[in-house]
């Protein structure tokens, strides 16, 4: 009985406090919009956005993701091969942690790779700094691929480099 009766005058305090401060409300409903899409963006994207064994991260088309960028390694961005032509529309973009843009490299010829009975194609491969993050944010300008696949995704895939032995002297 005691803890009911000191929890009356908390709750009066938390109220009169969170009253003492009102916004118009067009302020109110937009901030609550636009955390209420935001929350469900995060939501979505949680669901159906899982990271691979290897440090391969999954980037849903339209989203953005923080990836860690490992030592001794390149970052490939694939797609995968059934995508065929429509994957020319994709357009990504990669910025450091300083909000640089990484330089993207690619080939006409695609390297294609096996990977769980799906065939991914490279898009891109992209370096930065060793232990930093990179966000990458990728899109289908002409909205090809996502009316074709209901949860169309990427993959950035860490790819190792060999050091280049130092010279016999």
């Amino acid at each position: 009985m005691k803890l009911s009766w000191l929890a009356l005058p908390a709750l009066l305090a938390v109220t009169a406090a969170g009253c003492s401060d009102d916004t118009p409300a067009s302020e109110v409903s937009t901030s609550t919009s636009a955390i209420a899409a935001a929350s469900g963006t995060a939501t979505t994207t949680a669901a159906r956005d899982h990271d691979e064994p290897g440090g391969v991260v999954r980037v849903l088309l339209g989203d953005t993701k923080k990836i860690a960028v490992p030592a001794d390694a390149v970052l490939d961005i694939r797609a995968p091969a059934a995508w065929g032509q429509a994957a020319n529309g994709i357009r990504c973009t990669v910025t450091d942690s300083s909000g640089r843009n990484e330089d993207l490299r690619s080939s006409d010829v695609k390297k294609i790779e096996m990977v769980g009975g799906t065939e991914w194609m490279t898009l891109w491969t992209f370096s930065s700094a060793p232990n930093g993050d990179v966000t990458v944010a990728c899109k289908d300008s002409a909205s090809k691929i996502a009316a074709a696949h209901p949860h169309p995704y990427l993959r950035v895939v860490p790819r190792g480099i060999v050091p280049i032995p130092p010279p016999n002297r």
